[in-house]
């Protein structure tokens, strides 16, 4: 919907997060920061401070429209105050990784505070080596993982003695919250301004339509994505039963290079290699737990940046989603990125990313008073279920759970390809975390950063009490592949001589 001029009103995308948010499933993008050094707090206080200017969105709060009639808006926020979103724990001397995961998953688990802006940085000192570690916490609402990256981009710099930023000619005054009054006129005057706007889209359907995928409509196109979704996946244990608000984690590294040459022999993209790997981890996961599959299919959901050129730097949710299908049964390493290669590039010529925003963009015309409610009966379908698997667990995974039609997301985010500093200290790792939710109760977040991926698997420990050896599988099929690159390799001593005249160049 159309922005007010007085705020910023939230897209249907955004909104559905907000309105899809239940309290055992919080929708919050995070990432664990991993610093070489100490953190002050007083420092990190005055960095921050010195580039709120830079982030308008950070110091405003969600307001509700009266009755649901348009979807909230992000309203400067009169009692802002960075104290408020900024956090120091003080952990005892040398804590190790594991022990401070332990408790940045007991802050990732809980909501953020809808009386003020949705987000929070929360610093960790005492971790061995006198190191420190930053988690940041930002809801679904305002970023998804690409503008998340952009705004790390703000905060950060490439230099360890990088200057602050030009400070503002003007302090900043937030504007007064505005009455009911003004706020049930800008929403009957945004919503009156979208179904304009939807009406002349609608007119114009039909010229689009016929230029899609030669002579496919995008309508017939989503509608295929839809029924592929509807059918039957793996019954996997994680997606036995509802999620509580428990979390726990496991994170891996892998250099890019090293990807890169397995992409490299075997074909594909480094994001086939990455996949293949979660894929095959997965499927060695549920043959280890004797799962059944009965030859039904692991459905992967990976979340694709539909952003158009002039729409990057800015904040909020432009994602479609793509669909893979592999066997849920093992295989080799190899075979499996084989198998990832076609699956893939059948999905790319489908040209499904684009059906799945088709689909995504219909929800547009419903009202956001039906969507609200719509999703609120969800949510709260999924905080009940979620105490049912809290007080009795044995009975929530013998109950017939409507699932959400995958097994798992999967995101990857690139990062920046060389070492950035937050007030002056280098991170050394950033660790993504994606949000859990309904019967997903495994995430996979995949972060890039100076010459490593970073592979972040986020579990709800009742369905998931393993999930190290999840990780030992996924990290299994990489050295498997390789192992297979290696083979590939002939010895500079025993490869045949070819006349210079015939020799072919690479």
């Amino acid at each position: 919907m159309a922005p007010s001029e007085e705020s910023f009103r939230l897209s249907t995308q955004d909104a559905m997060f907000v309105y899809g948010e239940a309290a055992n499933g919080p929708l919050n993008m995070a990432m664990v920061g991993l610093f070489r050094s100490r953190i002050d707090l007083k420092s990190l206080h005055a960095h921050m401070d010195a580039r709120m200017h830079l982030l308008p969105r950070y110091r405003q709060r969600v307001i509700f429209a009266p009755f649901n009639l348009a979807y909230p808006t992000l309203q400067d926020d009169p009692d802002f105050d960075l104290r408020n979103h900024l956090f120091c724990h003080e952990m005892r001397r040398d804590t190790t990784e594991a022990t401070l995961m332990k408790t940045v998953m007991s802050i990732y688990e809980e909501p953020l505070d809808r009386g003020k802006p949705l987000w929070e940085v929360h610093l960790f000192n005492g971790l061995a080596g006198g190191r420190s570690a930053i988690l940041t916490k930002v809801h679904h609402c305002l970023a998804d993982g690409i503008s998340g990256m952009e705004l790390l981009a703000v905060t950060t710099s490439t230099e360890p003695d990088a200057p602050a930023p030009t400070p503002p000619n003007e302090s900043w005054k937030p504007a007064p919250l505005p009455g009911r009054a003004r706020q049930l006129s800008s929403a009957l005057s945004d919503l009156a301004r979208s179904r304009i706007e939807l009406a002349r889209r609608a007119a114009n359907a039909v010229t689009h339509f016929r230029d899609f995928d030669n002579n496919v409509s995008a309508s017939t196109a989503a509608l295929q994505t839809m029924r592929r979704i509807a059918q039957p996946i793996v019954a996997a244990p994680w997606n036995a039963a509802t999620v509580t608000k428990a979390r726990s984690m496991a994170w891996m590294r892998c250099p890019v290079k090293e990807v890169a040459r397995i992409r490299a022999a075997f074909g594909g993209t480094v994001n086939d290699v990455v996949l293949a790997m979660l894929s095959e981890g997965a499927a060695r996961y549920l043959a280890h737990h004797a799962c059944a599959t009965d030859g039904r299919p692991l459905r992967i959901g990976c979340p694709v940046n539909v952003r158009a050129p002039d729409e990057y730097g800015k904040l909020g949710n432009r994602i479609s989603m793509m669909f893979p299908e592999f066997e849920a049964e093992p295989m080799t390493a190899v075979d499996r990125l084989e198998a990832v290669v076609r699956e893939t590039s059948r999905i790319k010529a489908a040209r499904e990313a684009m059906a799945f925003e088709n689909l995504l963009a219909t929800f547009d015309y419903v009202p956001p008073r039906t969507l609200a409610l719509a999703l609120r009966l969800v949510t709260s379908a999924i905080e009940g279920a979620g105490r049912i698997t809290t007080l009795a667990p044995r009975i929530a995974r013998r109950a017939q759970v409507l699932g959400v039609g995958l097994n798992f997301v999967a995101t990857n985010v690139p990062g920046a390809p060389m070492p950035i500093y937050l007030a002056g200290h280098q991170m050394a790792e950033p660790i993504g975390m994606i949000p859990l939710t309904a019967t997903l109760g495994y995430g996979v977040a995949i972060t890039s950063y100076n010459g490593n991926l970073y592979i972040g698997l986020m579990a709800e420990p009742n369905l998931m009490p393993d999930v190290g050896f999840m990780k030992s599988r996924i990290t299994e099929t990489l050295h498997e592949l390789t192992a297979a690159v290696a083979k590939q390799i002939v010895p500079v001593a025993a490869a045949p001589l070819v006349p210079p005249a015939t020799r072919e160049v690479a």
